[in-house]
């Protein structure tokens, strides 16, 4: 009987673990966008005649037959093959006609990956492609690198758009499945240098330690080992450097966020 049970379990698992699969291939496939340069195959079913193999030229279209020039730049996979069955419907060429489309070979797209990275360079897109895919060509992140992760995104009219990530967030975002950051045509992904910052006085141990992800003072002072026992938990001292090279100074607390080139001092306690 647990045998039974077993083998019920896994077939349910499996069926789980492949609609999940096809679901995803759905998703993917309607996230790129056709573009000048890719390769794709045409196919008809039940019409060997009208397949094809071709390119997408620099006018966005393909010849398709029966059809004559037919623009794929900008639509989806999806969204193409169903055009083109729509266009043999209304030409009275085809009834109910069935067309898939697949790209053989990305071209047209690509990224730029700059910063401290172990291996900067430009990326074609070959299918969709997320944020940490785009990383991990990248060989991940350079000893020197921050895990704050900048976008650069511009838009038709030219406007760019700067968006930062938290690569932990976005590790424990795309595990669940949620929130993944998909890559398009002409973005820029830059991992900027880790930045430093210092403790001082009733800490542990006192130094310069690496900002290389987001951090506040509750988490910094604990990278220091944390206080000591002479420290005076309320009079722990921010000093921020300014554009002019002054130091401001202020009361920090728990939750402020720490920011490159910091001091946090920890005074002693009176009592």
């Amino acid at each position: 009987m647990r045998g039974v049970c077993s083998l019920q379990w896994s077939a349910r698992w499996l069926g789980g673990w492949l609609i999940g699969l096809l679901l995803a291939g759905e998703v993917l496939a309607q996230a790129y966008s056709l573009g000048i340069g890719d390769e794709v195959r045409i196919s008809v079913y039940g019409q060997p005649d009208l397949a094809i193999d071709a390119q997408i030229g620099a006018d966005g279209a393909v010849e398709v037959p029966l059809l004559g020039r037919f623009n794929l730049a900008g639509r989806s996979t999806t969204d193409a093959a169903q055009a083109i069955a729509d266009q043999y419907e209304r030409g009275n060429f085809l009834k109910r006609a069935q067309v898939n489309l697949l790209v053989t070979r990305y071209r047209s797209q690509s990224i730029a990956i700059l910063g401290r990275v172990k291996r900067a360079g430009s990326l074609v897109l070959e299918g969709p492609t997320s944020l940490t895919d785009a990383l991990a060509w990248a060989g991940g992140i350079a000893d020197e690198g921050s895990e704050r992760l900048v976008l650069i995104r511009t838009d038709r009219s030219g406007k760019q758009e700067r968006r930062e990530f938290d690569l932990q967030k976005l590790l424990n975002q795309e595990a669940e499945r949620h929130s993944v950051i998909w890559l398009q045509d002409g973005d820029t992904l830059y991992v900027p240098p880790a930045g430093r910052f210092y403790l001082s006085g009733e800490v542990r141990s006192p130094g310069v330690y690496t900002l290389d992800r987001p951090l506040n003072v509750m988490q910094a002072l604990g990278m220091g080992g944390g206080l000591t026992a002479r420290a005076s938990e309320r009079s722990v001292k921010l000093y921020r450097p300014q554009t002019d090279g002054s130091l401001k100074e202020r009361r920090a607390k728990a939750q402020d966020p720490v920011e490159d080139g910091d001091l946090l001092v920890v005074q002693e306690s009176l009592f």
